[in-house]
């Protein structure tokens, strides 16, 4: 109804009726201001009830309970600076009529001012500031709904409250008009603190439905029963030889307060802990184990007994160490390896090794580099098991240099081969390929010669200092012709290990 009468009286003054119809904002902001207070009265309330909560159960209310109160503080600082855009419009012109801090609109003497709320809210950007607050506090109010699809209603309803679109135009082409424009420029002063106080009724009314969807979620992750049955719940289905096995047995949605009965199949009585029978038993022989028996509640006189039976199995210690791509270790490169250990979860799992290092680069993967000097390296694998090291097993691996890599220039790959005048002088480089390696390593070739024979049977020899030919060696390709041979001899190549070697001769023959 207030809105109603909000949204008459603003026709009327687009029709410019008369100023004493001003007058009949004071009623419209009256009875705004009175919503508002019956808000603000229900919202404390709602929080109330929420410090309730949390004040029984702070582990269950103690998440909403924080967000009602970052609900409480933005929706104070929000009304806040509505009330401070209301004050600074009307003590310009009618201080007196800014009682305790707030604004008396029927003390207000100039009620048609227009010039005021825009100086105000458009010249001082009072209004532009105001469209971002509420901007920002719409957007955190509806961040706070985790469940969007079922409280869509409540979304609407904030959307539709904090609007801040521009008003659409009149006229076909002409700019939508702003928020701020549209709400305070050319309106009267009256008009204007009405239209503020609409706003701080919004605010309370969100704040409202915020805190009360607030409160229903605090009991919303209640576990309703209606079902009992008796579980079984072990640390573990698979134990090791020697190792203690340990699982509680309890009712679902059970009472701590009343503590049951466990008796198993063979008659013991199993020693209860906060409401769960706590069984345990050491085996030294490995296989499948099963066990069971029945378990009692007493309901408020009414006997609950369930059946349970379930099984677990004792395995030997033992662990799986798998060369990811061979069956020995090579100095100077890393070495991939995937470990696990049967029965643990990986992140249980820590290898160490007796030569070298080795170091985790992914789940169950890890690359080794052996030590310098070794012939063997040994990997160990330990588990964190119930908060104890266990050993779990070991695998040892030789340490080889790795293979020489064969010495190549583009299309002779073997060493030996027929090539052109015209590639012979634009071949660039001796390369040194692991093509028989099995993963990827990279040889760098750091010197070479080239020994052709000339005419009259003479040798000449040309030397790199690197993998690349010189422009000697080049200018001895250019004057060979068809028939000759060019002899690519002491090679040597150096790989990530270090080791300097002398690789095979290349022969090509001109064609």
């Amino acid at each position: 109804m207030i809105g109603m009468m909000y949204l008459v009286l603003t026709a009327m003054l687009a029709l410019n009726v008369s100023k004493d119809v001003l007058d009949a904002f004071v009623i419209v902001d009256h009875g705004l201001n009175q919503t508002t207070d019956n808000y603000a009265s229900k919202n404390e309330g709602l929080y109330g009830k929420i410090d309730f909560e949390f004040a029984q159960n702070q582990a269950k209310a103690g998440e909403w309970k924080a967000k009602s109160d970052s609900v409480r503080q933005m929706s104070e600082d929000l009304f806040a600076f509505i009330n401070e855009c209301k004050v600074q419009i009307v003590e310009i012109s009618d201080p007196e009529a800014i009682v305790d801090g707030e604004v008396e609109l029927e003390e207000v003497q100039k009620k048609d001012n227009t010039d005021t709320p825009a100086q105000v809210m458009i010249v001082n950007k009072k209004g532009d500031e105001l469209e971002e607050r509420i901007d920002a506090f719409r957007e955190k109010m509806i961040g706070m709904i985790h469940n969007p699809e079922e409280y869509s209603g409540l979304i609407e309803s904030i959307e539709g409250n904090l609007a801040t679109d521009p008003y659409p135009a009149e006229k076909v082409g002409d700019p939508d008009v702003a928020w701020p424009e549209h709400n305070f420029e050319h309106l009267p002063l009256a008009s204007v603190i009405t239209i503020l106080s609409k706003l701080q009724a919004d605010v309370r009314n969100v704040e409202s439905d915020m805190v009360s969807y607030l409160l229903e979620q605090v009991g919303a992750r209640d576990f309703k029963v209606n079902v009992l049955e008796a579980v079984v719940l072990p640390n573990s289905n698979v134990v090791f030889k020697g190792q203690e096995y340990r699982a509680s047995v309890f009712l679902a949605a059970y009472d701590s307060t009343k503590a049951p009965e466990v008796v198993l199949d063979n008659g013991q009585t199993l020693a209860v802990e906060g409401g769960k029978g706590i069984y345990s038993s050491t085996s030294n022989t490995a296989g499948e184990r099963t066990w069971g028996g029945v378990l009692k509640l007493d309901n408020d006189g009414q006997i609950i007994e369930r059946e349970f039976k379930t099984t677990y199995r004792v395995t030997e210690a033992n662990a799986v160490i798998s060369p990811t791509k061979m069956n020995v270790f090579y100095r100077g490169v890393s070495n991939p390896v995937s470990i696990s250990a049967s029965g643990v979860p990986e992140s249980a799992v820590s290898p160490t090794i007796s030569a070298g290092n080795i170091r985790k680069v992914s789940a169950g993967n890890y690359v080794v580099q052996p030590g310098p000097r070794e012939t063997t390296s040994k990997v160990s694998v330990y588990a964190n098991v119930e908060g104890k090291q266990s050993f779990m097993g070991e695998m040892t691996f030789r340490v080889l240099n790795l293979p020489d890599p064969t010495a190549q220039v583009k299309g002779i790959p073997k060493g030996t081969g027929f090539m052109t005048l015209g590639d012979l002088t634009r071949l660039q480089k001796v390369e040194a390929i692991a093509d028989a390696f099995l993963f990827e390593v990279d040889f760098t070739v750091t010197n070479f010669k080239v020994n052709v024979v000339a005419s009259g049977g003479i040798n000449i020899i040309e030397e790199s200092n690197s993998e690349n030919f010189t422009s000697a060696q080049k200018e001895l390709f250019r004057n060979m012709r068809a028939g000759q041979r060019v002899f690519i001899e002491d090679v040597e190549a150096i790989g990530p290990d270090g080791v300097k070697r002398q690789l095979n001769g290349i022969t090509i023959k001109i064609r």
